[in-house]
């Protein structure tokens, strides 16, 4: 026995809602809002680390050149 087949067509619409629209609209809004502050704050940390890095690499230079200085003088 050969079974037959119907095909229907369906259509394929889509209802875009426009409360889904602000939905995602506000969940882009808080994440930049969340990630924002995040990336000034670790870029701070950052920067405050670089800082201290240099300032010490400056007083070891300027504490080897106060030694050194000693020595010619003695």
């Amino acid at each position: 026995m050969r079974s037959h087949s119907i095909t229907q067509a369906t259509t394929n619409s889509q209802y875009v809602d426009s409360r889904m629209q602000a939905d995602a609209s506000v969940n882009i809004f808080i994440g930049f809002s969340i990630l924002i502050p995040m990336i000034v704050f670790a870029g701070f940390n950052l920067y405050k680390k670089h800082r201290a890095a240099v300032l010490s690499q400056q007083i070891a230079s300027l504490e080897k050149l106060w030694h050194l200085n000693i020595k010619k003088k003695a």
